[in-house]
C-alpha cells in the first residue's frame, strides 16, 4: 500500500556498482531489485549499504545463495561472503530485510528435504527444539509462512 511505502521510505538505501572497489556503473536503490540486469547492469561486484539491513542473492528473482548486508562497505565479494566458504563474485538481485512483528511470525520445520516427513510449526521463540518435542538434531527443510 502507499502508506506502507511512505513508512519505509528512507529506512533502506543501498548503492551498487558493476565493478569491484566501487568502480564502473552505479545506481542507488531504496527498495527491492528482483533483477539487476533489468536495470542495464551485468552484475553487482561492490556495494555500500547506507541504511537498513539488506539481503543480496546470487541469481535474479531472489534465488541462489543469499548474503545479509548490514550497513557498511563491501568493495569485493569476500566482504559479503565472509567465512562462509561459498564463493560467488557477484550478486544479481537484492531486497531490504523488513523486520516483522514476531506476533505474526509462522514457520514450519520438516525432518526431510522438500517439505516431507514429520513437521513442527513454530510461532514463537524456542531456545530448544528438542525440549519442545522435535525429535531430530537437524532440520532438513523450512517453510516461512509469515514474518521474519
Amino acid at each position: 500500500t502507499s502508506s506502507e511505502a511512505m513508512d519505509t521510505l528512507g529506512q533502506y538505501k543501498i548503492t551498487v556498482w558493476e565493478e569491484e572497489n566501487f568502480q564502473g556503473k552505479r545506481c542507488e536503490f531504496l527498495m527491492e531489485c528482483p533483477s539487476i540486469m533489468e536495470r542495464g547492469f551485468r552484475k553487482i561486484r561492490s556495494i555500500k549499504v547506507e541504511s537498513g539491513p539488506w539481503v543480496g542473492f546470487e541469481y535474479p528473482e531472489y534465488q541462489g545463495q543469499q548474503f545479509i548486508l548490514e550497513k557498511g562497505d563491501y568493495p569485493r565479494w569476500e566482504a559479503w561472503s565472509g567465512n562462509s566458504g561459498y564463493r560467488t563474485e557477484h550478486l544479481l538481485s537484492f531486497r531490504p530485510v523488513k523486520c516483522a512483528n514476531h506476533n505474526d511470525s509462522k514457520v514450519i520445520l520438516y525432518e526431510a528435504e522438500n517439505f516431507q516427513g514429520h513437521k513442527f510449526e513454530l510461532s514463537d521463540d524456542y531456545p530448544s527444539l528438542q525440549a519442545m518435542g522435535w525429535g531430530n538434531k537437524e532440520v532438513a527443510s523450512i517453510k516461512v509462512n509469515a514474518g521474519a
